[in-house]
């Protein structure tokens, strides 16, 4: 076979931990109890257990993707906003995040119980510590519009109402978050994010031999480790399409994610975790640079379209 899979809890089993924290770093940026405002109306006690962790999906072109945080806010669906302001700022390189690598934001907080149907991350206003670092001798700053007042806005409902832990998930798609604006030449975020329950959802994970790599035809160009990527699309049968945010009628990937060498398979590899569980169409292309994410039509070229399913771990 030139492409092969393994979706869902036998990856779990196989090749590592799934969900959850990850192999990432587990020290959360704040503790304890956070500050409600707003109005508010029925029970506010508090359980412990609640975690936060940000991951992403990698992009092709940059070595570094740095966002520095220094708030949370959580929304009740009343209308109440639950504030953890972190103790020191927190700086995470995005692209060290990849696959099934997570780290927490808020580590075992005590959350009050109830729905919650938006999270708003809070960035640092100061120079330079949100940017980019394209490979080359300077690092650009990363604008992102309203990122450092009112914050990254994550809509996604949740329910609090356990006493055991849970950690939700917000999955950024880097490859389609972050463009390089024509006129300026800056790197802008309009983040595209996922916000996922790490105990409902799986891991993706599969192998593209050389061979297959090589001898695509009209592929952006014949090297083997760039410009390859694969693309994850809800639901199974799905015709593959570019990414095109300007239109709510095409259909937009819920995930993407590059191939990439593994020294310790010694083979080329995707990975794409955190996927709540559920079919799935995947698609590859060796044409990723040319997915404008403004426009559709791009002329991506799409190979080895196949239905998965993951499951929960």
């Amino acid at each position: 076979m030139y492409m092969k899979f393994i979706a869902g809890l036998a990856i779990c089993m196989l090749l590592g931990a799934c969900g959850g924290s990850g192999s990432g770093s587990t020290s959360g940026g704040s503790s304890g109890s956070g500050s409600t405002s707003g109005d508010s109306s029925g029970s506010v006690v508090g359980r412990p257990g609640f975690s936060l962790a940000v991951t992403d999906a990698p992009i092709d072109g940059v070595v570094a993707v740095v966002l520095q945080f220094t708030e949370v806010r959580l929304r009740r669906a009343d209308g109440a906003w639950i504030d953890f302001p972190l103790e020191t700022p927190k700086s995470i390189d995005l692209l060290q995040l990849q696959g099934n690598r997570s780290e927490d934001l808020l580590s075992d907080v005590t959350l009050p119980i109830g729905q919650y149907d938006e999270i708003r991350l809070i960035l640092d206003a100061a120079p330079m510590t949100n940017y980019v670092d394209p490979g080359g001798d300077d690092l650009e700053e990363l604008i992102i519009p309203s990122g450092t007042s009112s914050g990254l806005k994550i809509k996604g409902d949740f329910s609090w109402l356990s006493t055991g832990a849970m950690t939700m998930v917000i999955d950024f798609d880097l490859r389609q978050s972050i463009k390089l604006a024509g006129n300026s030449g800056r790197y802008m975020m309009q983040p595209v994010v996922r916000l996922v329950n790490a105990d409902e959802a799986g891991l993706l994970r599969g192998q593209v031999s050389v061979t297959r790599l090589t001898t695509m035809p009209d592929c952006s160009d014949n090297l083997v480790d760039t410009f390859n990527a694969v693309y994850v699309f809800a639901g199974h049968n799905v015709i593959p399409e570019d990414i095109d945010h300007s239109s709510e009628l095409d259909v937009d990937p819920v995930a993407t994610t590059t191939i990439s060498y593994v020294p310790l398979t010694a083979a080329y590899e995707y990975e794409a975790a955190f996927l709540p569980a559920g079919d799935y169409t995947i698609a590859l292309t060796c044409n990723a640079d040319l997915d404008d994410l403004d426009r559709g039509g791009d002329d991506l070229k799409f190979f080895i379209v196949r239905n998965v399913t993951v499951t929960a771990r």
